[in-house]
């Protein structure tokens, strides 16, 4: 881990006592930071994407010579309290925001008395992009996009896709994919398992018909044979699935603005002596060997370097989920 330190403190949004699924709702401020430790804030919980994103980055960060770092998780109201956590820490770099398309884009569509508007952070990096692929179980006849499509059409409200959330990328992925191809929100039915591992799970057991999952989650499954991977929504092709066409080759290049990603935040007001600080490590981190190779690990794509100016990137994401939520209904 280098010389860094990294402390885990983990305030998970809803536990499962005694059998039940009671709903526990979680503190929204976390302990005290160690001295002179970087806190960076997670909007989700340990073992999911956006810690492996953390970890990856916060193992790197120290390795080529950044400070210590604390890893807080906060997320309670859908990771809203990170956000809020650091809209309101003093703006000198030591308080810092592990952003996902999730809490920075989604949610502020879906809910925007809850989440903090982007307007309120300084943005430093998008450090990563992952793309999602859509995928059935290998043992089913649906060898195609095409095909997918084709069945849903012939059974309207039959067919069930696994999603780890109703406000998520993935459900919103499906419900556009479905909406692009001229069918109604509703001819396919989601199921919400909470998580993207639980997601794929659902797939694999055959509990659900297809789904559009992440990289990270879907591409083991679709190496080892389970599954059939029908069309990613990355820019190209990738480099783990060379044989898996991509939105645009179907047609469907809208599709591609839905790509997971991970984005380093910091509060507004940041003096410019602090962020230019930020910045010379984040070039550090993205000539890092075994950063590239993390991110490579975790079926992402490396972005420090090749998005230069992030906070337009950011801000186009935004407008897109908003406009995205108004045309399919989904704002609660």
């Amino acid at each position: 881990m280098g010389h860094g330190l990294i402390t885990l403190l983990v305030l998970a949004g809803g536990l499962l006592a005694a059998g039940a699924a009671r709903a526990v709702q979680p503190p929204t401020h976390a302990p005290p930071a160690s001295p002179a430790a970087v806190r960076l804030f997670v909007p989700f919980m340990a073992g999911g994407e956006a810690d492996d994103s953390a970890r990856n980055f916060v193992q790197s960060a120290t390795r080529v010579g950044g400070p210590g770092f604390e890893i807080v998780h906060l997320t309670a109201e859908l990771g809203a309290a990170a956000g809020r956590a650091v809209r309101q820490a003093a703006p000198d770099g030591m308080s810092l925001l592990l952003a996902r398309v999730g809490s920075v884009a989604i949610l502020p569509a879906l809910s925007p008395r809850t989440a903090a508007p982007l307007s309120d952070f300084t943005v430093l990096a998008v450090l990563d992009q992952a793309p999602l692929i859509c995928a059935v179980r290998s043992s089913t006849p649906i060898g195609s996009m095409r095909e997918l499509l084709a069945a849903i059409a012939a059974a309207p409200g039959q067919l069930r896709y696994s999603t780890s959330g109703a406000g998520s990328l993935q459900n919103l992925a499906v419900r556009y994919l479905l909406a692009l191809s001229g069918l109604p929100g509703d001819a396919a039915k989601p199921v919400h398992f909470g998580q993207d591992s639980l997601a794929t799970q659902a797939l694999l057991n055959g509990d659900v018909d297809f789904s559009c999952n992440t990289a990270r989650s879907i591409v083991p499954a679709v190496q080892s044979g389970a599954l059939r991977g029908l069309m990613t929504t990355a820019q190209g092709r990738l480099r783990s699935l060379p044989q898996l066409r991509n939105a645009a080759e179907l047609g469907l290049r809208d599709m591609q603005q839905l790509q997971g990603w991970s984005a380093l935040l910091g509060p507004a007001g940041m003096p410019a002596g602090a962020v230019q600080r930020w910045r010379v490590l984040l070039d550090k981190v993205a000539a890092d060997p075994e950063w590239q190779a993390g991110t490579e690990a975790l079926n992402a794509s490396a972005r420090i370097q090749a998005v230069k100016d992030p906070t337009p990137y950011l801000r186009q994401q935004g407008q897109f989920y908003e406009r995205l939520v108004t045309t399919l209904e989904a704002r609660p």
